[in-house]
């Protein structure tokens, strides 16, 4: 039996949070798109929900590769 492993390949995103009159601009390495927005909303949650609770920003990305 041929057991082979496969390394999961991680990816750039340079990304773009614009929320509560401030724009970041960061580059997350992660597995997937799902775990980049999590990373993110966990770090930049302060951006992306206004005073009020409500979800008011915006996140945009573009993927490279890493090398």
């Amino acid at each position: 039996m041929v057991t082979s492993i496969q390394a999961r390949k991680r990816q750039r995103y340079h990304v773009t949070i614009k929320g509560n009159g401030e724009v970041k601009h960061v580059v997350v390495i992660a597995n997937s798109p799902e775990q980049m927005k999590r990373l993110v909303s966990k770090l930049y949650n302060h951006i992306i929900i206004d005073d009020n609770g409500v979800t008011s920003g915006v996140i945009s990305f573009e993927v490279t590769e890493l090398l």
